[in-house]
């Protein structure tokens, strides 16, 4: 078996999560594994679908990854029926448990009803850990040179340095703004220095970003917050207004590409939008509509404070634009 046992990922960063289970899932021997996502954080974090995929034996096995995201939440009693377990795991089933924890200095936030645990003692002993602190200045080269060799690009001298630095030290922020290098690079697949120009200042990242964010898993609390913080000194009222009218033209847009029309705009920009157009259909784009419509109201008439409307425009915006996935109960 080519593949630990099982697997704990310690990082705070969603995309590094992510990308640490699809390639930790290729490199193994299966390759037709059914991956299915519990939360730590949910009511019912473990439920019965869990142990069943986790301690009963199928007839006609289907390899399983069983991933727990937000794991560092799970209580003492969680972790001593894990611990129990896994110890008689086929190699059909792969547990991989997610301590997503921040990090205070070098030290991984690993919880002390873990740490005391079998399961953990002997990832440790088997070297079944990842461990990340998340993107720094450093490690971003390192993340700029995986994607380049992953999407087949060269870099012109000088060029990867460049962006590693100018790019955000948040990976799904970090990705969003490679894609938009990689489609610029066209048919030459080769990232200059120009292209760099391309990724958004830091503190300054446009609501066209925001809304690509929307639409990947994990993504959408770490990349709004930043662009809120972003903003917290200057005029909230005025920054919210500016954002249901950016909303209000998006909406627009999607109509017409939904329906087959060919919007004015940034070939680039309508190219990557078409395809959440369609997703979205007439049905989502009026609903988008609502959403920007029921802000303004309440905020004009005073039915709702900034921050109770806001809460409501993003929670919306969010389940509108996440493609259907298993769902998380609302917070």
């Amino acid at each position: 078996m080519n593949r630990p046992k099982y697997l704990f990922l310690i990082c705070p960063d969603p995309q590094l999560i992510k990308t640490q289970i699809d390639e930790r899932l290729k490199a193994s021997s299966q390759n037709d594994w059914e991956t299915k996502t519990f939360w730590g954080d949910d009511e019912e974090p473990l439920p019965n679908t869990f142990w069943t995929d986790l301690t009963i034996k199928s007839l006609f096995p289907q390899p399983k990854a069983l991933v727990v995201r937000r794991a560092h939440t799970l209580k003492a009693d969680h972790w001593d029926k894990l611990d129990a377990g896994v110890k008689g795991l086929g190699s059909d089933i792969f547990p991989i448990f997610c301590l997503e924890g921040q990090w205070k200095g070098k030290t991984p936030p690993v919880p002390v009803a873990l740490s005391r645990r079998g399961l953990f003692k002997k990832a440790k002993k088997e070297n079944w850990i990842w461990e990340s602190k998340g993107l720094d200045q450093r490690s971003l080269t390192d993340f700029v040179k995986a994607w380049a060799a992953r999407e087949g690009l060269t870099f012109e001298p000088g060029a990867g340095q460049a962006l590693a630095f100018a790019l955000p030290m948040d990976a799904v922020a970090a990705r969003l703004e490679l894609d938009k290098i990689e489609l610029a690079t066209g048919d030459e697949r080769t990232v200059r220095r120009e292209h760099v120009d391309l990724v958004a200042q830091t503190g300054e990242m446009p609501f066209f970003d925001l809304m690509d964010a929307l639409g990947q898993p994990g993504a959408e609390v770490s990349v709004w917050k930043r662009v809120l913080d972003d903003h917290a000194k200057s005029a909230k009222d005025q920054m919210l207004f500016n954002l249901i009218g950016f909303l209000a033209s998006q909406a627009r847009m999607y109509w017409m590409l939904a329906n087959g029309e060919n919007p004015k705009g940034n070939p680039y920009m309508l190219k990557k939008k078409a395809p959440i157009a369609q997703r979205l259909g007439r049905a989502g784009v009026a609903r988008m509509i609502d959403l920007a419509l029921e802000a303004e109201l309440s905020l004009k008439t005073g039915e709702r404070r900034y921050e109770e409307a806001l809460d409501i425009l993003m929670a919306g915006l969010i389940d509108l634009f996440q493609p259907k996935r298993q769902t998380r109960r609302a917070r």
